[in-house]
């Protein structure tokens, strides 16, 4: 047993071997997600492709962040157009997460056609009946292991229904959101 550096008494732990892949996978797939089609160019120029790992990352100035593999055939054109969409899925758009996942995705014309689209004001395509889009210029990447962290700098928002339902992913299936046992006030009505 050791002793961390400066701090008496705290005991570090013995080295542990570090979690296999699967396991990593496993795991991470307990923690919900909404998926997205993030969307770059729009008609015969569009490309799209499905991704879970989108996060707000700042309120001034708005910044979100999404996750693309290294070797994603999206990441180079999309960093060299510096603009991209986020299309936060609805609960009834479940084909599109799953056209737009594989390597073999459809882009173009047949792209905007199924995901019935229009284009943003930043020339990207709005996915039709999604919960919402955020239309986003590129403000800096990151490489992180096997992936790259793009942020994007929120430039316009789109929201779908009031009452549309996002699609979600946990333990690899899609699920849907059930109804609040309780509704509970919103900060801004009294709560905290």
């Amino acid at each position: 047993m050791a002793t961390a550096p400066g701090r008496t008494g705290h005991i570090l732990d013995e080295p542990r071997q570090l979690p296999d892949r699967d396991t990593y996978r496993r795991t991470m797939g307990r923690f919900p997600t909404g998926v997205a089609v993030l969307t770059l160019g729009c008609g015969p120029l569009t490309r799209a492709v499905t991704v879970n790992s989108v996060t707000s990352v700042s309120l001034d100035p708005l910044l979100l962040s999404v996750c693309l593999g290294d070797d994603s055939s999206i990441l180079a054109p999309l960093l060299d157009a510096a603009r991209f969409t986020v299309n936060l899925l609805s609960a009834g758009q479940r084909e599109h997460s799953v056209r737009f996942a594989g390597r073999s995705r459809p882009d173009g014309t047949e792209a905007t056609e199924l995901l019935r689209g229009r284009p943003g004001g930043n020339g990207c395509l709005l996915v039709g009946a999604a919960v919402a889009a955020l239309e986003c210029r590129v403000a800096g990447s990151v490489p992180a292991g096997d992936h790259v962290i793009v942020l994007g700098r929120v430039e316009a928002l789109h929201q779908g229904p009031a009452d549309a339902e996002p699609l979600i992913f946990h333990r690899g299936t899609y699920r849907q959101l059930a109804e609040p046992a309780t509704v509970l006030p919103t900060p801004h009505e009294g709560a905290l």
